[in-house]
């Protein structure tokens, strides 16, 4: 295949939209796979070596009498090999892809909610109860029976401890009342609040959702304080700890902890399990998890690979060395760039491997976001007005970018959900795109009409009026070329623009201080009903503090936010409390606000995404979903893929 020839078709697979069509009806559900059964099953080599030596029970007394049946992408695979990954050293971000196995899960397409933990569910009239019934017979990693009593013992002693954690998560709290927990039996667990949970499904979805189905009470009874108050208080002295918080977290954890997958006594649901603590080391394994509750239609237990690596490369020149030439199955998001498209091309013999096309939930490639918070006065007056922002928005020529950085890949587009989303606006995704300095000039001669000698914008004391980029390099390398265009862009109509180059390390530091300059990041969660789960994704900058302190406390912090942002942050709180015709009347109406408010800049919407895929390794459907609250590209079903018996 010649270069055009590829680079055409690449492109036209790559610019699919994820349509997201969530499951939203107050109906049962369950999966039309739950009706096969199997007299018998079938099990790794290294699995059945371990039942001989009597170190396993059969595999029948393994899987759970309710087995999740999984179709595969090209055909039932074969046991044996390792998946060769590497970590950013983030391991949390990459462990939130393998370990996705919450209670019900997004489909490969991402079209709906779908079974997983649990096989069924029914949804109150009303929204405000939710039961869930679990597969009878499904195991913990360790051989325990998962039940009911799990997932209240989660709710009781972990997601409702303060000494664990100060509050629940935003989707268990319905109008400041928390959820009640009950189980009903052994296998059906119910939630119910007073007022409706009109996003529940789609939360227990997302990355969030999984720890729900994470804290096995007969292993983690030992760290509660009130259940083991003997043992704990030796536990902490061994380990030279005289806070329990701080004891849970290292010992621990929960999301957002790196010990949460750092102790291989701790019991797991996922198709891996670790092996040994990984916190501290520069390669690690995880091996496959004996009971794991998935089956192919082949009666087949997955997963078919026996091995999970993880080789750690914190720099992106390491993370793509390493897919060049064939070290690692599935190249990262983040060097998975359309610059790097040609050099992968280019390296495709040496290193083995095919592209497998992406499709990305994003709503663009990057956005600006303005702390209208500043702890600088002039600057936040700055930042607040509504004309700076247009200004520097038409300044861009979002064409010349588009060509240069990103290869032709994409099209002009504002933060703003994606076109096949139900809550897609023109208006609000096309506004003040269009490149003309002159118009862009303008607008900032409304805010900033001051100049020095060489035309820079001035602050009222005579000082140049500057702003600050910090760039993730390591995050996406292609923000760095971007960013010299953008610099020579808003520096051509007099504002001065400094870039700094950061590590991920000392950029995810940075993040979130009050006093910092334009924020630069991804614009997530724009496809299908996702922008229902992240309003906030499209209302402004993480750092507006204040105005969230005051809406959050009800006036008793922070500082008052202008009326129509007091607005959105109400619609905010709205979204989750109505559904179906109602919710969507909530989301117009914030739609509305947002685009004529124009909090953020965006500069394309994402296309063109693939990933390098090794040859040997199959069952990767395609394309691959990518996003954040869809936690690309874990839904793709890793326990499905395998690894060709030639190449191993």
């Amino acid at each position: 295949m010649n270069n055009s020839i590829f680079w055409y078709k690449l492109a036209g697979v790559g610019l699919l939209s994820m349509g997201l069509l969530f499951s939203t009806g107050n109906t049962a559900f369950s999966s039309s796979k739950q009706t096969e059964s199997c007299s018998s099953y079938k099990e790794s080599p290294m699995l059945a070596d371990k039942v001989a030596a009597g170190l396993l029970p059969a595999v029948g007394d393994r899987v759970p009498d309710e087995p999740l049946f999984l179709e595969v992408a090209e055909q039932v695979g074969v046991y044996g090999g390792t998946m060769v990954d590497t970590t950013g050293g983030n391991r949390l971000a990459e462990f939130r892809h393998y370990g996705y196995e919450p209670l019900v899960r997004w489909s490969v397409d991402g079209s709906k909610v779908v079974p997983n933990v649990a096989k069924s569910w029914e949804v109150s009239d009303d929204a405000t109860t939710y039961t869930f019934h679990l597969r009878k017979g499904m195991k913990w990693s360790d051989g325990e029976d998962f039940t009911a009593a799990d997932i209240v013992f989660w709710w009781d002693y972990v997601e409702s401890n303060k000494d664990v954690q100060s509050k629940p998560r935003g989707y268990m709290v319905v109008k400041g009342e928390q959820a009640t927990v009950k189980a009903v039996d052994d296998y059906t667990v119910r939630f119910s609040w007073s007022n409706p949970n009109g996003l529940l499904l789609e939360n227990l979805a997302s990355p969030y959702g999984v720890r729900v189905v994470q804290f096995a009470e007969h292993y983690h009874r030992q760290f509660i304080k009130g259940l083991n108050p003997d043992g704990i208080p030796k536990a902490m002295s061994d380990a030279s700890v005289t806070d329990y918080t701080q004891w849970w977290n290292s010992t621990v954890g929960s999301y957002g902890k790196q010990p949460e997958y750092n102790n291989p006594a701790r019991p797991f649901v996922q198709a891996w399990i670790p092996r040994e603590p990984f916190l501290g080391k520069e390669q690690f394994t995880f091996e496959r998890n004996p009971y794991y509750f998935k089956v192919d239609t082949a009666c087949n237990q997955l997963p078919y690979i026996d091995y999970r690596q993880w080789v750690l490369a914190a720099e992106t020149e390491i993370q793509l060395a390493k897919s060049l030439t064939g070290e690692v199955d599935i190249s990262r998001v983040n060097i998975s760039t359309p610059a790097n498209r040609s050099v992968f091309y280019e390296n495709m013999k040496q290193g083995d491997y095919r592209f497998v096309a992406a499709d990305s939930a994003d709503m663009n490639v990057a956005n600006f976001q303005f702390p209208e918070n500043h702890p600088d006065e002039f600057r936040a007056s700055v930042y607040q007005n509504k004309n700076f922002r247009i200004g520097l928005s038409h300044a861009i020529d979002r064409e010349e970018l588009i060509d240069v950085v990103f290869l032709g890949q994409g099209e002009p587009y504002q933060v703003a959900p994606r076109p096949r989303s139900p809550f897609y606006s023109e208006k609000m995704a096309k506004q003040y795109t269009e490149y003309d300095p002159e118009l862009a000039a303008d607008y900032l001669d409304k805010v900033l009409s001051k100049k020095d000698s060489e035309g820079f914008r001035l602050r009222p004391n005579g000082e140049r009026f500057f702003v600050v980029i910090a760039v993730n390099k390591d995050f996406k390398s292609d923000w760095v070329d971007m960013m010299e265009l953008i610099k020579g862009y808003w520096e051509a109509v007099g504002l001065e623009t400094v870039i700094e180059v950061l590590s991920d390390a000392t950029s995810t530091s940075r993040r979130g201080a009050p006093d910092n300059d334009i924020g630069l990041w991804l614009s997530e969660n724009g496809a299908g009903r996702l922008p229902l789960l992240a309003p906030n994704d499209l209302l402004g900058s993480d750092e507006d503090l204040e105005w969230k302190k005051y809406h959050v406390s009800e006036g008793k912090e922070g500082t008052e936010p202008p009326p129509k942002v007091k607005r959105m942050l109400e619609l905010i709180d709205q979204i989750p409390l109505v559904a179906g015709a109602k919710q969507n009347a909530v989301m117009a109406e914030f739609i509305e606000l947002v685009t004529d408010n124009f909090p953020r800049i965006g500069i394309a919407l994402p296309a063109g995404n693939y990933r390098a895929v090794s040859n040997r390794l199959r069952n990767v459907p395609e394309p691959l979903m990518e996003g954040w609250m869809y936690p690309g590209i874990s839904p793709a079903n890793f326990s499905t893929f395998y690894i060709l018996k030639e190449k191993q």
